[in-house]
C-alpha cells in the first residue's frame, strides 16, 4: 500500500487529541499526540507512538515520569502550539509536580516500562499508569479527517 493511501484511510479513524508532557531541564516540554492508546488494565498500561521531532522524546528513557493530557473540546489551540517543534506562549502546566494541563478532560501519570525503535520513523513507548484523573462535564477534542473536531451530542 502506498504512503499516501495509508494516511487517507487512517485520517478517517477518530482519535482523542492528547498532550503529552514531561519535565526535563527544568521545565516542560509538550508534544501533541494521536497515537495513544491503552494496552492493558491489568496491570495498566498504555502505548504511545512519537515521532522523530516530538519534543518529549528526549527525556522518554526507561523510569522516566510523563503525563498524557487528553484535550478538552475548547483545547484546540493547545494542540495546535504542541504540534509545533517549538511551542510559544504561556505555559498551561504547574510550576511543580506531574506537568498535568489546566483544564484538560483526563489525564494518564505514567512510568516508562520500555521504548522501542519502529527503524528509525518513530518511537514507541510503554508505560505503566501510576494516576490520573477524569475532569467531568467536558467532551474530548477529536482528531479526524486531518483536523481537529467535537462530538456530537445527542439531545
Amino acid at each position: 500500500m502506498d504512503d499516501q493511501r495509508y494516511r487517507t484511510i487512517l485520517s478517517h479513524w477518530a482519535a482523542t487529541v492528547s498532550v503529552l508532557a514531561v519535565r526535563g531541564d527544568d521545565r516542560v516540554y509538550g508534544t501533541t499526540a494521536t497515537s495513544f492508546t491503552p494496552v492493558a488494565a491489568k496491570p495498566p498500561t498504555v502505548l504511545v507512538s512519537l515521532g522523530p521531532n516530538a519534543q518529549v522524546r528526549p527525556f522518554l528513557d526507561v523510569g522516566a515520569t510523563f503525563v498524557v493530557n487528553m484535550l478538552d473540546e475548547e483545547q484546540s489551540r493547545l494542540a495546535a502550539v504542541y504540534a509545533d517543534s517549538f511551542p510559544v506562549g504561556p505555559s498551561p502546566f504547574p510550576a511543580e509536580g506531574p506537568p498535568v494541563m489546566e483544564r484538560a478532560l483526563a489525564h494518564l501519570v505514567c512510568t516508562v516500562t520500555r521504548t522501542v525503535d519502529a527503524d528509525g520513523s518513530a518511537l514507541l513507548v510503554l508505560a505503566r499508569v501510576v494516576d490520573g484523573d477524569v475532569r467531568d462535564g467536558s467532551h474530548p477534542l477529536l482528531w479526524f479527517r486531518r483536523g481537529t473536531a467535537r462530538v456530537a451530542q445527542d439531545g
